[in-house]
């Protein structure tokens, strides 16, 4: 196995250690891998990681509350331990105190070790395979913010991907699933890149913190755009997904408390 110090991150991270995360509980039951951000259609480690892509890994204690898999209240810190990736070629980058971004290089299965010097203290299988295909998550949140003049308040929703029609005073935050080759859920943050080739709106990514959610795109209309348009979003290691977003120039009525 290669084990190096350096990894590529695919996406700049703002790291706040609080709330919740995903994660699985190693098979001695004494540490909790926890996978420090939330995919947003995945609980635990039972999905492949994508091959090629980062993941981040926090070591901690398990505890009567967190003996379970799946999102749970955020645990201490198991800092007198070390992550040790077995099985093949891997990238671990230590991010301090029990804290690693981990790539999985090679679509085969691996095993996390925990180790505490040369003991063993737990550990997990995982399993990483290629990539095939990205889709949309089924809702996106829409926020419609009214102008200063009427209030300056705004409001947040979930929307049913097919309900969404962006108007010039909204903005929709899409998050992009990346999909084995039987359609299901992966984990992993991707390499994105988006496009309009049509035009019409503008992109952000917002920054996301411990127990937020990778892989979200911001789309926001540009104020002259008149009509529907379609985005293009990219990673290398899969087919581009193709979305048509329609748009309407008219504003989301939204009424500011006095």
């Amino acid at each position: 196995m290669r084990l190096t110090r350096h990894v590529v991150i695919s996406v700049l991270l703002m790291v706040v250690l609080v709330g919740c995360a995903d994660g699985a509980v190693g098979e001695n039951r004494a540490v909790r891998f926890s996978q420090v951000v939330n995919f947003i259609e995945t609980d635990d480690f039972s999905a492949p990681l994508v091959a090629g892509r980062t993941v981040l890994i926090r070591l901690e204690r398990t505890t009567p509350a967190t003996l379970d898999n799946g999102p749970l209240p955020r645990g201490r810190a198991y800092a007198e331990l070390a992550l040790e990736v077995t099985g093949g070629a891997a990238q671990v980058l230590p991010l301090g105190f029990a804290q690693y971004a981990v790539r999985l290089d090679d679509p085969v299965d691996y095993r996390f070790v925990a180790k505490e010097g040369t003991r063993t203290v737990d550990a997990m299988s995982v399993k990483a395979r290629r990539g095939a295909a990205l889709r949309l998550h089924g809702s996106a949140r829409v926020k419609t913010s009214a102008p200063v003049t009427g209030g300056g308040c705004s409001q947040v929703s979930s929307v049913a991907l097919a309900d969404v029609v962006l108007a010039p005073n909204q903005t929709v935050d899409f998050t992009v699933v990346p999909l084995d080759a039987a359609g299901q859920p992966m984990l992993g943050m991707l390499q994105l890149t988006a496009s309009a080739p049509a035009g019409g709106v503008t992109f952000d990514t917002p920054l996301f913190v411990e127990g937020g959610t990778p892989n979200v795109l911001s789309v926001q209309p540009v104020r002259s755009s008149a009509g529907d348009t379609t985005l293009e979003l990219s990673d290398p290691a899969f087919p581009t997904l193709t979305v048509p977003l329609r748009m309407t120039t008219t504003a989301a009525q939204l009424e500011c408390a006095r």
